[in-house]
């Protein structure tokens, strides 16, 4: 088995293609996301602002790989049980 391949989701050379692969990566998702958090804010009678938003969405470096390494773990572990 050949382990090293991507995902044919997983296109570098096409950007485009990419993303329509992957639907959570394009600029409709996070306009969602304001409405959300506009929405959020006024059920707690807060005003929404962008600074506000940024703050809400930011992910530290250290978070995002904390995220990758605990979904690599779980894969290898899968793994390993089969």
């Amino acid at each position: 088995m050949d382990t090293n391949r991507f995902k044919s989701s997983q296109d570098f050379s096409n950007i485009q293609k990419n993303m329509e692969n992957n639907p959570g990566y394009h600029t409709g998702s996070y306009s969602q996301q304001v409405k959300d958090y506009i929405n959020d804010m006024k059920s707690q009678n807060q005003e929404a602002t962008k600074e506000g938003f940024m703050t809400h969405t930011r992910k530290t470096a250290r978070e995002i790989w904390e995220e990758i390494e605990e979904l690599a773990s779980d894969a290898w572990d899968k793994q390993e049980d089969q």
